[in-house]
């Protein structure tokens, strides 16, 4: 029989209750509590959990960032979850062309080590988030116009499947678990251990935020839409619309120092769109503009894993965007904003509707050649609403549903990454023409549906 290896907790062991709460801080842990948590330090300690967990009929989940937002990676009741955030190493050389990875990586480390060797990949813009669950299931940053998702500077995988067998995963080999690592979603095919990603020099980029009043919302919104999926792909940035009534734009230029200057140029649709309140334009190091967007805090070290405030609880829901949207859309979004159910949040965390661009790299790739199909859209729209006051949930999360649901006229599909127990059809939603193939490959890898979770991909379609 096989023994558990790493750094094992139980209920009884110091820190058990900080190891088993995840990153969606409301979720109901005490009723679902694992038996015991496996911290891998190496790719032999994660064979053994998953053996150990087959030969005991133990169910398992697999977690790296404990980012996902139904926590579906760290409630299992009675089970065991296997945690890879400790296998954090980073083989990079100085100015190469690739690096390989723990799982386990979490942004800041990562773009951090990267950078001391002069490169990076695509990242995230959440400090907390781990490398693992961003990968696997896409990827989005501040770099995806001009280098793509996470998941297309993919060149290797280390992956540890439901036999326990070890498999390295490319295009050249066993390629079919490789394309289904590439935003078929964390957790379904087997627990990854390392990456091995195409680099990118870094040097100087241009970071920008622009924040409006209330009043320009239509004009804002309509010119985003238009500029930021067909602008020049060195530019990525998000549009955040805030419940407590303002406007804001921030992004990334990542060019050469002599194009910096360009940004004032490429940003004029936008700053002519509606006055401006405030404009801040800053030409800094690669690692500064990351570590901008994942809004570091050194002072607070628990924001790795609770990344809002105490007791603060969250919603978030996401869809896509293939076509600029009509006035109606427009509008829409603007009536829920305005009309949010009274809730006892602080305004330090409004509710919100954030838009992510696309375009640019995103869509030089066929969406069947990855996971990920949404590659002709122009945008996300993500969906935020934040309360305290535990009777705030359930008119919270309905405002959050209904609205979803009133923009889906204008809007498709969703992204794997902000999963939702709320969508009815979410196999559909988040894989689209690809899910066939994606069952397909977990029959073949996981015929027994070891690793199984709410909302995962199951081994057949009725």
């Amino acid at each position: 029989m096989t023994q558990l290896t790493g750094r094992v907790l139980n209920a009884q062991s110091t820190g058990w209750d900080e190891a088993r709460v995840g990153f969606a801080e409301w979720a109901p842990y005490n009723q679902n509590e694992p038996q015991v948590i496996v911290f891998c330090q190496d790719t032999q300690d994660v064979v053994n959990a998953i053996n150990w967990a087959r030969e005991n009929k133990v169910p398992l989940r697999a977690r790296s960032g404990r980012h996902n937002y139904e926590a579906y990676s760290s409630l299992n009741k009675g089970g065991i979850i296997i945690d890879v955030s400790e296998i954090d190493f980073i083989r990079a050389e100085q100015g190469g062309t690739t690096a390989t990875v723990g799982a386990g990586l979490d942004m800041v480390t990562l773009v951090e080590g990267l950078n001391d060797v002069g490169v990076s990949f695509p990242t995230a813009t959440g400090a907390s988030v781990g490398l693992a669950g961003l990968t696997l299931g896409g990827g989005f940053g501040m770099t995806t116009r001009l280098w793509g998702m996470t998941c297309d500077s993919l060149a290797g995988v280390e992956i540890v499947t439901a036999d326990g067998k070890v498999l390295n995963c490319s295009r050249e080999q066993n390629a079919d678990l490789f394309w289904a690592c590439q935003g078929g979603g964390g957790g379904n095919f087997g627990i990854v251990t390392s990456f091995t990603f195409n680099t990118h020099p870094v040097g100087n980029v241009a970071i920008f935020s622009i924040t409006w009043p209330w009043a320009g919302f239509e004009a804002v919104v309509d010119a985003w839409q238009k500029w930021a999926p067909n602008t020049d792909r060195r530019i990525s940035c998000a549009l955040m619309l805030l419940s407590t009534g303002q406007i804001k734009l921030y992004g990334q230029f990542t060019a050469d120092d002599k194009d910096l200057p360009l940004i004032q140029q490429l940003l004029e649709p936008m700053l002519g769109s509606f006055p401006p309140i405030v404009v801040s334009i800053s030409a800094v190091p690669f690692v500064v503009g990351a570590r901008t967007f994942l809004r570091v805090d050194p002072l607070n070290p628990q924001w790795f894993v609770h990344a809002h405030d105490d007791e603060q609880i969250f919603k978030s829901t996401s869809a896509y965007v293939f076509e600029p949207l009509c006035a109606n859309g427009i509008g829409t979004l603007k009536k829920y904003l305005e009309n949010l159910p009274k809730l006892s949040c602080p305004p330090s965390q409004p509710s919100m509707v954030q838009l992510l661009g696309a375009g640019g790299a995103v869509r030089d790739i066929a969406i069947d050649a990855t996971a990920v199909y949404a590659r002709e859209a122009d945008f996300i729209i993500q969906y935020d609403a934040y309360w305290t006051a535990p009777e705030d949930g359930k008119p919270t999360l309905d405002w959050v549903e209904q609205f979803r649901n009133e923009m889906t006229q204008w809007t498709k599909g969703a992204y794997v990454n902000y999963v939702d127990q709320r969508i009815p059809q979410y196999l559909q939603e988040y894989y689209g023409p690809n899910l066939p193939r994606l069952v397909e490959i977990k029959a073949k890898y996981d015929p027994q549906n070891l690793f199984s979770f709410p909302q995962g991909i199951p081994t057949s379609l009725p």
